[in-house]
């Protein structure tokens, strides 16, 4: 997706739309539409790649670090928010046209895929087993309990001796 990059700024906050709006605003005021970067936001599964066009290394942000994402009090504009090895918290800020909305849709579904390959990989607990296995023994049971009332075939006896 095409974007323009303002630029990244620490942050106090992992999150919080009162940080993201903070951080859209610091980088509005300080950062003159002429400074604006254009870049190509590349989302993966994994990461979110920023390709600037006037040839500045590519940054890439995993998605397993990113702690919060949200568009901005004008819907042109947006940020995340990077929790960093340093233990600090990174805020990018981009702006769209049209809008912010498909960027952060994108940036979204690729943490839920994370989020749901996180769940997949989990192995079962110990109770999760003893709950599915009780459910099969209750279920056996009550398959067998029955069957020993099924009515015998009625086959009339012919008294043949």
């Amino acid at each position: 997706m095409k974007a323009w990059y303002l630029g990244s700024l620490q942050v106090s906050n992992p999150g919080g739309m009162e940080t993201v709006n903070a951080a859209i605003a610091e980088k509005m005021e300080s950062v003159g539409r002429e400074d604006w970067k254009t870049v190509t936001v590349a989302v993966a599964p994994s990461t979110v790649s920023i390709s600037f066009m006037d040839g500045e290394p590519p940054l890439e942000c995993r998605v397993r670090f990113l702690s919060f994402l949200g568009i901005g009090q004008n819907v042109q504009q947006a940020a995340f928010i990077m929790h960093t090895a340093q233990d600090t918290f990174i805020c990018h800020v981009f702006h769209c046209e049209p809008t912010a909305g498909p960027l952060c849709k994108t940036i979204e579904a690729a943490c839920k895929l994370r989020y749901q390959k996180c769940l997949d990989a989990r192995p079962a607990t110990g109770r999760d087993q003893e709950v599915s296995n009780s459910r099969n023994s209750i279920g056996a049971t009550i398959k067998n309990m029955f069957g020993a009332f099924k009515p015998k075939s009625q086959t009339p006896e012919l008294g043949l001796s």
